[in-house]
């Protein structure tokens, strides 16, 4: 599981940094990393996917609350911006569950099941 949120998290972030697209691709990079780091799995299931997009939003809330929190240091600017990493993880651990739990969801076809 941890090996799925991991290459799902690489994908959202590689998402925000193309930067002639990332507008589009930035706002479904998590859906697609989750996706993707669902067919990562050997055994898919709900539960797992879960844990995926979960695993997600914490990596994504965890990063940008450290940048925004050294940039605050820095800069010397409001603290309010803390909310907005608060809500890419959220964000992020939303889009990242539904991606995981369809990708899951169709890995589990492939398998027969």
């Amino acid at each position: 599981m941890l090996k799925g949120a991991i290459v799902g998290t690489l994908i959202a972030l590689g998402a925000w940094l193309i930067p002639l697209v990332h507008v589009i691709s930035g706002s479904i990079g998590s859906f697609a990393g989750g996706y993707i780091g669902a067919k990562a799995l050997e055994s898919p299931d709900a539960l797992k996917a879960m844990g995926i997009g979960i695993l997600m939003g914490a990596a994504i809330a965890t990063a940008s609350s450290a940048v925004v929190g050294i940039v605050i240091l820095i800069f010397s600017i409001d603290t309010f911006w803390l909310l907005a990493s608060a809500s890419a993880g959220i964000w992020t651990a939303g889009l990242g569950t539904i991606g995981a739990l369809l990708g899951s969801r169709s890995a589990g076809n492939e398998a027969g099941f």
